[in-house]
Order: C-alpha cells, then sequence, then structure tokens
C-alpha cells in the first residue's frame, strides 16, 4: 500500500496539524474525541496510537506436523513468540524424539509440555515480555558467562576437573536467558506496546540481540575451554607459561565485566577505557604464544586451541563495548 500524503498547516495557535487517513481511523474504530498517544522515534518519524486500544497481536499459536527437525522448529516458535506450540506427527513420536523434545522444552524459560500424547505434544509458553525486562536478563546472562569464562580460564591453570565440569554446566543456562532475551525483543519490535512499557527504542533493542549473541558466543568458548581441561584430563602448565597465561586471564575476565558494564549503562568512559586495553591484551596473547614455542608439543598443542578460544572471547568483548562507544556521536549533534 503506497503511503499517505498530508501538508502540513499552520493553525492559528501557532500549532501544527496534519489530517489522519480515513481508512485507518476506521480500520481501528477510532471515535471522535479518542486519545491518540504520539511517540517521536529515533529516527525523527512518529508512532500514532490509539491510547487504551489493545495492539493487535500476531497469532498466538503454531501447529508442527511431522517435522524432519522438530526441536530447531520447538526453538524457532519459541522466539517468533507463539505460547502454544503443538507438535502432530502421522506416527507415534519415538522415545529419542520425545527426549529431545523433553531436553529442548527445559533450554526454553517459561515453557513447559502440559499435553504428552503418542502423536501429538503440547507446549505452553508462559513467559510475560512485559514483566520482564531486557537489560535485567543480559545481566544476569552476563554474570553466567564471566562465571563461565573466569572458572574455565582457573580451571586451565589448576588443572581442575571439577571446576572446569562446573563452568560448562552454566552453558544451558546461559542458552535459556539468550533464548528469553531474543524472545523479548522480537515480540517487542514487533509490538510498539511492549517497547514502550520496557522503555527501550528500536535501535536500542537491536543492540541488545546482538550483544546477547556476543554473551552466548563467549559462552560457547568458555565452555570449549571447559571440554578440552576435561578430556586432556587438566595437564600442569609449565611455571615460565603460567605466570604470563595468568595474566592474560585476569585481562580477559576484567574487560568482560567491564564492556557489558558499559553498554548497559551507557558509560562512554569506561567503554573508551575498555578499548584502550587492547594493546595491553595485545602484548599479553603475543606473549603467551611466544611462551608455548619453549613447551612440550602436547602442551603447546593443548594451549593453543585454549588461547584461540580466548581470543574469541576478547573479539566478542571488544564488540560489545563498541556498541557503548558510538554514544560520544550524540554530544557532537
Amino acid at each position: 500500500m503506497p503511503p499517505h500524503k498530508r501538508v502540513l498547516q499552520l493553525t492559528g495557535g501557532g500549532s501544527y496539524a496534519i489530517t489522519l487517513p480515513k481508512s485507518w481511523v476506521k480500520r481501528l474504530d477510532i471515535a471522535e474525541g479518542a486519545t491518540l498517544s504520539i511517540d517521536v522515534l529515533e529516527d525523527g518519524s512518529l508512532l500514532i496510537t490509539p491510547e487504551g486500544r489493545q495492539p493487535t497481536r500476531n497469532p498466538t499459536e503454531i501447529i508442527i506436523k511431522d517435522s524432519p527437525a522438530v526441536v530447531r522448529d520447538i526453538v524457532g516458535g519459541y522466539l517468533m513468540g507463539f505460547n502454544t506450540i503443538k507438535l502432530k506427527s502421522l506416527k507415534p513420536f519415538k522415545s529419542e524424539t520425545v527426549s529431545e523434545i523433553r531436553k529442548c522444552v527445559r533450554r526454553l524459560a517459561g515453557a513447559e509440555i502440559i499435553e504428552e500424547l503418542p502423536d501429538s505434544i503440547e507446549i505452553q509458553i508462559l513467559l510475560d515480555p512485559e514483566a520482564i525486562t531486557p537489560d535485567k536478563v543480559l545481566r544476569r546472562m552476563s554474570s553466567l558467562v564471566s562465571s563461565m569464562v573466569s572458572d574455565s580460564l582457573t580451571s586451565v591453570m589448576n588443572g581442575d576437573l571439577n571446576l572446569a565440569e562446573k563452568s560448562l554446566q552454566r552453558d544451558e543456562e546461559v542458552d535459556r536467558h539468550y533464548f528469553t532475551l531474543v524472545r523479548i525483543v522480537r515480540l517487542a519490535v514487533r509490538d510498539p506496546e511492549i517497547a514502550r512499557k520496557v522503555e527501550l527504542s528500536q535501535l536500542r533493542l537491536m543492540d541488545f540481540r546482538l550483544v546477547a549473541k556476543f554473551l552466548e558466543d563467549s559462552g560457547d568458548h568458555a565452555a570449549l575451554i571447559s571440554i578440552d581441561v576435561i578430556k586432556n584430563k587438566g595437564p600442569q602448565i609449565p611455571e615460565n607459561l603460567l605466570s604470563t597465561f595468568k595474566q592474560l586471564s585476569n585481562n580477559i575476565t576484567k574487560t568482560g565485566m567491564e564492556s557489558i558494564e558499559a553498554f548497559l549503562s551507557e558509560d562512554v568512559s569506561l567503554a573508551l577505557k575498555v578499548l584502550e586495553n587492547r594493546s595491553e591484551y595485545s602484548k599479553l596473547y603475543e606473549m603467551v604464544l611466544s611462551s608455548l614455542n619453549y613447551v612440550p608439543y602436547e602442551i603447546r598443542n593443548y594451549m593453543t586451541k585454549i588461547i584461540l578460544n580466548i581470543d574469541r572471547i576478547n573479539e566478542n568483548n571488544i564488540d560489545i563495548t563498541e556498541l557503548a562507544a558510538p554514544i560520544t556521536v550524540k554530544s557532537l549533534l
């Protein structure tokens, strides 16, 4: 449908006015004298919605029939904002498929199986997007990832298999928070009323979505470090390598906490401080790589994979920080 064009008019009181499209007023059944809410968006456009009107919701139920990738489709339905996901099959579900479905549902906050028949499973999602603020979900997710990174690196230094296992166990909870945040963001983008209640602009919502993905990826790399520690039974790290690795670990852990704090608080000075730390990180990273030339082959191979995962975590920290740094542009406008 082509956009409606209106001519701006100056009223007697010095205000400006435009007429509203008649088709829009009729379609929303807006009565004369109704109060309209007008929001100015970041791009300068206006969002006009009738006050007190229930927003048009997307369908809340999806039926998935004979899916070849049922777990993927369950997650997809969850992220799309459906409140009821019904799984149908021409034949009874295999026991291993049911186990996969149950495991998947456990990873989704607010989701539970309310009906389970041989050829039909119904999943209900009881999650109020207006009661869960994205910043709280992101902060909790960040705390979990920070603990995963810290514990995985400490397990490398101490050869602590129990600590590595503890770090690895948090990965599922990180995924649960990630899915929760993505669901809330998608709902808020589609429904301006939800976005208004969580007090986040469309642009800020997109930034939250990006940061959540960076955190989720860092959690995955921390998990890979823990897996390597467990797989190799926590080999002892030579002293000449251990000292520098400890400095690198402290650097990456501190940067991770400061990057998310800079983003959530919109603290430009902290963001710039984190970005300035890149040279210190690079120096320590190169020192660790250089030290690997003087250790046995097995240790070198083991530590190389760990170092590569650390570098990916650092890249995610920088990406998060750079979403906070551009806020300085506002002061120049």
